[in-house]
């Protein structure tokens, strides 16, 4: 019943419920470890590039990227269930360019109250349309060539980015009220640190391969190894 009731007050009076708390973190905990794929690894299609070919050459498919020892990269591992810890910096700035016809980086991770730098160094014309979940503005930014806009991330949640010149184009963008948050690199290696000493729930997710979750307990000055092993599946979104 309580469960129920938590649940009801968040979407009647969200206001009410405590927001991320900024405190001092000393001698706090870390969590390392990898995401890799089990199971026969998938073929993905090319890209198909249907306009500007003289520019948007050799666009790689990035929806599911391997690296050596079956690591997968981009997947963003977030810290679930945390209310207070280090403070997040404030006006930090992330950047998404496009480079021949490609969102670059294709996923990164930011806390609430940072910046989204939307660039495009191509010679030609993008566009940068978010798409966010209720609550946060939508954009729609015209980028031609060398123009820079500046966007604020306002609230939380999984944004996915399109460029409606072209329709391969693609990024996501996971935004946390707090700062303890990573994207797996070519190996599929994470680390968060600074984390205070507590119980608390771990989320990796990928845009192809969905979302796993694990419990995990943070001891004072403590490493603790958390890995993710995502199985293959037919009609894994592309």
């Amino acid at each position: 019943m309580l469960p129920l009731l938590i649940g009801l007050v968040a979407i009647l009076f969200p206001l009410l419920l405590p927001a991320y708390e900024e405190i001092t973190v000393t001698n706090g905990g870390k969590i390392t470890g990898a995401v890799k794929i089990q199971g026969e690894i998938p073929k993905l299609p090319k890209v198909e590039v249907s306009k500007f070919k003289e520019v948007c050459k050799n666009v790689p498919n990035e929806s599911l990227v391997l690296g050596p020892g079956r690591g997968i990269r981009y997947a963003v591992i977030t810290l679930e269930g945390i209310a207070k810890g280090k403070a997040v910096e404030k006006e930090a700035v992330h950047e998404l360019d496009n480079v021949r016809c490609r969102f670059v980086p294709h996923v990164q991770a930011a806390s609430v109250g940072q910046f989204l730098l939307l660039k495009n160094t191509d010679p030609i014309l993008h566009t940068a349309h978010a798409y966010f979940h209720d609550g946060q503005p939508h954009f729609n930014v015209g980028l031609y060539p060398g123009r820079v806009s500046r966007k604020p991330l306002v609230t939380s949640g999984i944004v996915k980015i399109l460029c409606e010149v072209h329709p391969w184009m693609s990024a996501f963008v996971v935004i946390t009220e707090h700062p303890y948050h990573a994207v797996t690199d070519v190996y599929g290696q994470y680390l968060i640190n600074d984390i205070p000493p507590g119980r608390y729930r771990l989320k990796a997710w990928h845009e192809s391969l969905g979302i796993q979750e694990q419990e995990v307990q943070i001891l004072e000055g403590k490493t603790v190894q958390v890995d993710f092993n995502f199985p293959t599946f037919k009609g894994a979104k592309k």
